[in-house]
C-alpha cells in the first residue's frame, strides 16, 4: 500500500519525507494520496485519502497517518461494498504493509485541493461533530467529475472508472 502524503501531514505524523518518482503502471494497486482537511472551527480533522488512478476518496478522522492506516482499510472496503464494487476490493492491496512517500503528482494534488473545498463545506454543515456523516461525504465524492484529458469534454467519475475496470479484472 503506497501512501503519498503532503509535507504537512508527514510532519504532523512524524514521518520523514522520502521521494519516489515511480508512477503507477496500472490502476491496481495504485497509490493513495493523503492530505489533511480541517473543519472551519478547527474542532474536527480528517485525513483525505484519494486513490490514484481510480479517484475514490476515503475520509478518516484524526491527524496521524500511523493511526489512520487500519481505519482507511476498513473505510475503503466499506465504500467499495456500498457502491457495489466489492469484487475489486483485493485489487487495491489494502492489506499490504504501508510505504510512505512524498507526493509526486501535481495534478492529483490539484484535484485534492479542489475536493478539499467540498469536504470542508460538508464538514461545516452539521451543528455538532457527532452529526458528521463521513460515509455520506465519501458517497458525494464518488460522484465528482474529473478531467481525464486535454479536451474540454473529457470527464469521468470514480464510478465510471470502476465500471470500466470491472470486466477487465473479473
Amino acid at each position: 500500500m503506497i501512501i503519498r502524503a503532503t509535507q504537512q501531514l508527514m510532519r504532523l505524523s512524524g514521518i520523514p519525507p522520502v521521494k519516489n518518482t515511480d508512477e503507477p503502471t496500472s490502476p491496481f494497486p495504485g497509490d493513495w494520496y493523503a492530505s489533511q482537511v480541517t473543519r472551519f472551527d478547527g474542532s474536527f480533522t480528517v485525513i483525505h485519502f484519494l486513490h490514484n488512478p481510480t479517484r475514490i476518496s476515503v475520509l478518516v478522522p484524526g491527524t496521524s497517518l500511523d493511526s489512520a492506516i487500519p481505519v482507511v482499510r476498513d473505510r475503503a472496503a466499506a465504500l467499495l461494498m456500498r457502491k457495489g464494487f466489492g469484487r475489486l476490493l483485493f485489487q487495491y492491496g489494502l492489506l499490504s504493509p504501508p510505504e510512505f512517500y512524498a507526493t509526486n503528482s501535481r495534478s492529483v494534488i490539484a484535484s485534492m485541493n479542489q475536493m478539499r473545498y467540498e469536504i470542508e463545506f460538508q464538514l461545516a454543515l452539521p451543528e455538532t461533530i457527532e452529526d458528521i456523516d463521513l460515509a455520506r461525504i465519501e458517497d458525494l465524492q464518488f460522484e465528482n467529475t474529473f478531467r481525464t484529458g486535454s479536451k474540454t469534454r473529457d470527464f469521468t467519475t470514480p464510478g465510471r472508472i470502476l465500471r470500466e475496470l470491472m470486466p477487465k479484472l473479473s
